[in-house]
């Protein structure tokens, strides 16, 4: 039997870095919003009749947003329906 405790064994530090890759992968996945670019962005790359509409209709409820017509609820709302309303006019390939 060895003399070295637990904390200062290999598979303590073993376990360790496996905890912090575990916790580093779960801040990625609550951040992926962040760290990745937005759907509609991607989706609208290559379709320029998308992007227009896209930056059309999302900038109009932007713009609400902004004036303090809607609240933060209506705009979620709203995006959504521009976003659905864009892709439905024009299919991405």
């Amino acid at each position: 039997m060895s003399d070295t405790h637990f904390l200062d064994s290999r598979r303590a530090r073993g376990l360790a870095v496996l905890v912090a890759l575990l916790a580093a992968a779960t801040l990625g996945w609550i951040n992926r919003e962040a760290l990745l670019p937005p759907e509609a962005a991607t989706a609208a790359a290559g379709n320029p009749q998308l992007a227009a509409c896209l930056a059309e209709r999302v900038g109009a409820v932007d713009t609400m947003r902004a004036e303090a017509i809607i609240n933060d609820a209506q705009y979620a709302a709203f995006r959504t329906r521009a976003e659905d309303y864009c892709r439905a006019q024009f299919p991405g390939e």
